[in-house]
């Protein structure tokens, strides 16, 4: 009887399994391959839209709902402003205005057009329905622009396709809930029996948490866009005397220089004296040494014999 019991809830699981492979595979990737398509019941599509247009579909209840193309939108902007911190303030300020936020600041101070200046990039998101209205603002601020692209891709397929897997897998997970249930009401049920489908169903929990969390992220892509932004300060409107110029902070370094430059110079002296001139005196004394023994060898050999004089007879 038991064994009967297993063999039931083995093949009462698989049958649900399969079931859900099933309607996974059946299930439309896209809006464009639901029955009936764009036409309805008539199957005849419309005219192709642009992606930032509205297209319906006919809904489960036969109504028409309005559904936007989903479209991820990345723009790159390099700018020539006049001011740097003040473009940086004044775009702070558009981008909260339009209900988005500065994700990422990378601002230094380059040497650039023969002085250093505050130069950098910035990272913007901001609502997809006012990235166009927020290029032309960023644009004004400009005293000319380097370079500007803008690059849409279109994820309606596949942000379909993750939905459409997600609710699959939901309705997976209430089959499964339902049959852990049933499970453990049997008054024959084994611990094998229920942690058999309690795996299968956390193993289930784990890609509706995966594909919840990639569905997360294009809803965030979609509905914010990305603004890549370059400030680049305009050498004809630098200033001829940098703000940050001081001539006591100059003066300073230059009495610090002359002093570290003396005191080099006394450290030489020094070692000159003290290790040198004693290493210098050591050496010399066996050369003088030498030279003495040759002088005085040279002397003994070259000083003349005495000669015998002969006796008268």
């Amino acid at each position: 009887m038991q064994k009967w019991m297993q063999s039931m809830t083995a093949a009462g699981l698989m049958a649900v399994l399969f079931g859900v492979a099933a309607c996974s595979s059946a299930a439309p990737t896209s809006a464009f391959d639901s029955p009936g398509g764009y036409g309805g019941e008539s199957g005849v599509a419309p005219a192709a839209a642009p992606a930032s247009e509205q297209v319906a579909q006919a809904s489960d209840s036969g109504g028409i709902s309005i559904s936007t193309r989903k479209v991820v939108a990345t723009a790159n902007l390099e700018l020539v402003v006049d001011d740097t911190e003040q473009t940086v303030d004044a775009v702070n300020a558009l981008v909260e205005e339009v209900g988005g936020y500065v994700s990422a600041t990378n601002l230094s101070k380059n040497y650039y057009g023969g002085s250093d200046t505050l130069q950098g990039t910035l990272t913007l998101r901001v609502p997809a329905e006012s990235l166009d209205a927020t290029l032309a603002k960023l644009v004004e601020l400009a005293v000319d622009v380097r370079s500007r692209s803008t690059d849409r891709q279109d994820v309606t397929d596949q942000y379909s396709d993750v939905d459409a897997q997600l609710r699959n897998l939901e309705a997976t997970e209430t089959e499964l809930r339902a049959m852990l249930e049933e499970v453990r009401e049997r008054p024959n049920s084994t611990t094998e029996d229920i942690m058999s489908v309690y795996r299968t169903l956390t193993d289930v929990r784990s890609q509706i948490e995966q594909l919840r969390g990639r569905k997360n992220l294009l809803d965030n892509q979609i509905a914010l866009s990305t603004i890549n932004l370059t400030l680049i300060p305009d050498i004809a409107n630098l200033p001829v005397v940098e703000d940050s110029w001081r001539p006591a902070v100059v003066m300073r370094s230059a009495l610090r220089a002359l002093t570290e430059a003396s005191q080099a110079l006394v450290n030489v002296i020094i070692w000159g004296v003290f290790f040198l001139l004693p290493l210098v005196l050591i050496a010399l004394i066996p050369i003088l040494i030498a030279i003495w023994f040759l002088r005085w060898l040279f002397r003994r050999m070259s000083k003349p014999k005495a000669q015998p004089t002969a006796s008268q007879g």
